[in-house]
């Protein structure tokens, strides 16, 4: 049984748009992919940190109450000090065994401290206890500062063995890595985008890494060195394929200034390749700011401004919002909406739209293209049935079929059908793009993934990366896009329960830990789109009553109505 239409349609454009239907049908929504351009406004990073000076252990403490000091100093160790207080808690063998940067798990809430005679009852200096660290993790960080999701239904124990160390309780043995809460994760941990090559060597592609606030610059350094994440594979270019390192495994900073010392190894690069790794290492270390300064060294000759001719797309483009009114297509980019034209389609599910065009879907089905001036084209992908459209960039057509478990897209005239290989028995509910095209994100039944684009010289998508990352464990997602280049916004489903209608929202840095984001009161939300309005960048959404409304800044702020003359797009 086919799902009910969605009653009214709005439309978004541009690389980076895709409204949704609450049935797992995509709602009318375009994207546009001509027209000027935004710079990349460097990522907001918290700068009142509020630094934590914690106490040794206590005399006498008890083992709970030694596992409990060292939980509340583990935060510090990361932030600051380099686990100079977390150690006393330690047995000297255990101290100088123990790594806390090799990962991190983050949790929710106040652990629970449980003592239990352990297995191993004849350990030195008065051991036979462990005490368990009952914990709600809500994700996790490998070595390289990768985020996880992690289900916090499901309870973590972490065990420490406890021994006497000259007459007192402490820790004799434990994993590798830390244990911060959500509440420190943002003062501990820098959001950091280490900057990648995209396949085709002109546009920029952040890939998101959690860094310790100690020593972040040295680590972002080593990550731009080495090659992306493995969901990016394909999507992005290793410009380092010389191996150069850093030669001191330190970036201190000069009056300000960072201080890079790269090996030997730097000087058997190409001399283009060696400006695009001071351009990528330039921008990493300045949160996107080609103007940051930085000096870059190796075998005592200077680097620092080999990079001035480098020309890159480190720009995103200006999108627009469209809504689709009883077959009319309606631009909402300046504050009073205009007319672009008639589409001949009054009954859809799904609509895209740029300046350049866009497609609907219809509800037998099959999409349809759309010229510059709105009026219908032909159909598109041989007529494939098709469950959900979304925009890309540069006016690409995303589409994935009925079943849920294939990708199509068409961009500038040719089309192609893309395999999923890490899809497994999954079906995909929705999809959005990236604004610098390399990105996917793929809503699914058990959450949200992230995976790579692979595109071809002349920037057709080629095929997706043979890896994708989860970046939410959140079911019922029907609805996403990204705000900007770093920021996923999706939407649930609504779903009734004896307190009415329910449906939630989030918004993540991706990958990262997610946060609620606020959806406009009394209102169930049909689409969602980013785009821009009054040369402003907005999240937009369309609720079932046919009215648009938007916010902008921290998306924590009022939503203002954009449209609320979209009428029915079917039957009521």
């Amino acid at each position: 049984m086919r799902t009910p239409r969605i009653p009214r349609a709005l439309a978004a454009c541009a690389c980076l748009v895709a409204l949704v239907a609450p049935a797992a049908c995509s709602s009318p929504i375009g994207l546009p992919s001509a027209g000027g351009v935004q710079e990349y406004a460097p990522v907001s990073q918290q700068t009142k940190r509020v630094y934590t000076n914690p106490e040794g252990p206590v005399a006498d403490d008890q083992p709970e109450g030694i596992v409990e000091g060292f939980f509340n100093a583990m935060p510090a160790g990361v932030q600051s000090d380099g686990y100079r207080v977390a150690r006393e808690f330690l047995t000297p063998a255990a101290s100088s065994g123990w790594k806390g940067d090799t990962s991190a798990v983050v949790y929710d809430g106040t652990p629970v401290f449980t003592r239990k005679a352990s297995a191993q009852t004849g350990s030195p200096e008065g051991g036979g206890i462990v005490v368990e660290a009952e914990l709600s993790v809500i994700g996790t960080l490998d070595s390289h500062g990768l985020y996880t999701p992690s289900d916090a239904s499901q309870s973590t124990v972490m065990t420490f063995t406890m021994a006497k160390s000259d007459g007192q309780w402490r820790i004799s043995r434990l994993d590798d890595g830390v244990a911060v809460s959500s509440a420190d994760f943002d003062q501990v941990f820098r959001q950091v985008s280490v900057y990648r090559l995209d396949a085709s060597g002109s546009r920029l592609v952040p890939d998101v890494r959690w860094l310790s606030w100690r020593n972040w610059r040295t680590l972002a350094v080593r990550e731009t060195l080495e090659n992306g994440s493995s969901w990016l594979s394909g999507a992005v270019r290793d410009v380092n394929d010389a191996n150069a390192t850093l030669a001191v495994d330190s970036v201190p900073l000069d009056n300000g200034t960072p201080r890079i010392q790269l090996s030997a190894d730097f000087l058997r690069l190409g001399s283009d390749e060696r400006a695009l790794l001071v351009r990528l290492i330039r921008l990493t270390l300045g949160d996107g700011v080609a103007s940051s300064r930085i000096e870059v060294t190796c075998e005592g000759n200077d680097y620092s401004d080999i990079d001035g001719s480098v020309d890159l797309v480190d720009q995103q483009p200006s999108v627009g919002l469209y809504t689709l009114t009883d077959g009319r297509v309606v631009s909402l980019g300046s504050s009073s909406p205009l007319r672009v034209g008639e589409t001949g389609y009054e009954s859809v599910d799904g609509f895209v739209f740029s300046k350049s065009g866009g497609a609907v879907l219809r509800d037998d089905g099959v999409v349809a293209c759309l010229k510059a001036d709105a009026s219908p084209c032909g159909v598109m992908f041989d007529g494939t049935r098709m469950s959900f459209i979304a925009a890309g960039t540069d006016g690409e057509v995303w589409a994935v079929d009925a079943s849920g478990h294939s990708l199509y897209v068409s961009r500038g005239g040719e089309e192609r059908h893309l395999s999923v290989p890490w899809l497994g028995d999954r079906a995909i509910r929705a999809v959005t793009v990236s604004p610098e095209g390399a990105r996917l994100a793929v809503a699914v039944d058990d959450g949200v993934l992230l995976t790579g684009v692979a595109r071809d010289g002349d920037l057709t998508p080629a095929g997706l990366s043979d890896k994708a990352t989860a970046v939410s464990l959140q079911r019922g997602v029907t609805m996403l896009t990204f705000y900007n280049d770093l920021n996923l916004v999706y939407v649930t489903e609504p779903e009734e329960n004896e307190s009415g209608t329910v449906q939630r929202a989030f918004r993540q840095i991706a990958p990262g830990p997610p946060e609620d984001q606020r959806l406009p009161s009394g209102a169930t939300v049909v689409a969602l789109a980013s785009g821009q309005v009054a040369l402003y960048r907005r999240l937009a959404v369309l609720d079932g009553g046919g009215t648009v409304r938007s916010v902008s800044g921290s998306l924590d702020g009022s939503w203002s109505i954009a449209d609320s003359q979209v009428t029915a797009l079917g039957e009521q």
